[in-house]
């Protein structure tokens, strides 16, 4: 599924105010002696496309009128990739569809393609991630990463969830964790995100406030005791 322009700027503008848009993952370390988990193992691209001049929405965009002052990144191939990806980190469940199914790779385009520090710095780890990614499938199996067998998408990608990967691993490894969080960002700003979590927020009260719930003022009480703040 892939929203319009419009649905996934105002998703992008909304989730980018998310405390979670704010997080970034850990800087990490090669594991000294670590073997990489493949024979052989493709280099990080040493360049990538430089992205097109583009101006951004200022300090106080305005949402009800969203337009599209930049162009998108990734190629067609590129966005199947991406949304094979999604489907295996956020996979379907009982409650939803996977988040490659559901869209959350339109968000991740539109949110590295945006001509700001942080949108630029995750663009160069996806794109670099994602030319890596074909370049060791091919290694591997001779076809691009939408062409190899769903076994084969699995085995790939539980390398790249390496606590300490090997030196020749810390980029692809950090590509994943960049994506995952992308992924994880895009899909718990969606209501499908939300009714998966159980968040109920954002829903009109009809008639009186009817008060906290018992279990909310139980959980207050025992951490007020916790903290040792009851009056005497």
């Amino acid at each position: 599924m892939t929203p319009s322009r419009r649905a996934t700027l105002q998703w992008m503008m909304s989730a980018a105010m998310l405390p979670l848009a704010r997080w970034s993952p850990p800087a990490m370390a090669a594991e000294s002696g670590a073997a990489p988990p493949f024979d052989i193992v493709a280099d990080w691209p040493d360049t990538l496309p430089e992205p097109p001049p583009a101006k951004g929405y200022g300090r106080d965009p305005d949402l009800t009128k969203p337009v599209a002052p930049w162009p998108l990144t990734l190629s067609k191939a590129q966005r199947t990739t991406v949304d094979l990806l999604g489907d295996l980190i956020l996979p379907a469940d009982e409650r939803s569809p996977g988040a490659g199914t559901l869209g959350v790779g339109a968000f991740v385009d539109e949110w590295i393609s945006a001509p700001y520090p942080i949108q630029r710095a995750d663009r160069a780890q996806v794109l670099g991630g994602l030319i890596w990614l074909d370049a060791q499938s091919r290694a591997m199996h001779g076809a691009a990463f939408d062409a190899i067998t769903p076994a084969q998408r699995v085995e790939l990608l539980d390398a790249l969830t390496a606590a300490a990967p090997a030196a020749k691993m810390t980029a692809p490894v950090a590509f994943m964790d960049t994506l995952r969080y992308l992924f994880v960002l895009g899909f718990y700003s969606l209501p499908e995100g939300k009714a998966d979590m159980g968040f109920i927020g954002d829903q009109p009260t009809p008639g009186d406030y009817p008060g906290p719930t018992p279990e909310a003022l139980a959980h207050f009480a025992e951490v007020v005791d916790r903290l040792g703040l009851r009056e005497s």
